[in-house]
């Protein structure tokens, strides 16, 4: 009797398993919408990630590299900033007790006038300040790009999309150029959409 009650419940199990399999298989589902939030929101996070979401993930190298080149000539010039303003600060005599300064900016006191070292080290500040406004813009075009591919994913552009430039070289034997008298020149525009 056990036996068959056990048949019974697998039975049951294997027709709940089979009507479930064949529920799933008459459900369309459906695709879900490209975002250009959500891509957006993905370059805000994560430069090149949007674009990777976008299908350009050929753009994520430039964004990296961008932002590598940028940061490197910030920290460069942050490093220099920081060795001149040492050098600036032993020239003048105003630095800290307990500060252990560089060789080279000890050897830079020795070598320049103090308004000499204060316009090293002005500019390598402004420079600095310069690459981090660059890094900001280059992080703002990244989060743009996202944007706008992300508007244009579904945006057909077909082969039937074309701007051709054409010479034209007419001869005297065109009834339109006998008329005129002669030979004439010109270029022809077509535009195909």
């Amino acid at each position: 009797m056990a036996r068959r009650h056990a048949h019974l419940v697998i039975a049951l199990i294997a027709l709940l398993l089979l009507s479930t399999t064949a529920r799933a298989q008459d459900t369309i589902v459906a695709k879900k919408e490209h975002s250009a939030k959500k891509a957006a929101i993905m370059s805000a996070i994560l430069p090149g990630a949007g674009q990777v979401y976008n299908g350009k993930w050929w753009k994520v190298p430039i964004i990296c590299a961008g932002f590598g080149g940028i940061g490197y000539l910030a920290v460069s010039n942050y490093s220099d900033y920081k060795t001149f303003l040492t050098a600036y600060k032993i020239k003048t005599g105003n630095l800290e007790e307990g500060v252990t300064p560089s060789e080279y900016a000890i050897q830079l006191s020795e070598s320049y006038q103090a308004n000499q070292l204060q316009s090293y080290k002005e500019s390598y500040r402004r420079d600095f300040e310069l690459y981090c406004i660059i890094m900001a813009a280059w992080y703002g075009l990244n989060i743009v790009d996202a944007i706008v591919d992300g508007h244009l994913y579904t945006y057909d552009i077909g082969d039937d999309l074309s701007f051709h430039i054409d010479p034209v070289f007419s001869l005297p034997d065109t009834p339109n150029i006998a008329l005129a008298g002669g030979r004439q020149t010109g270029l022809t525009f077509s535009l195909n959409f």
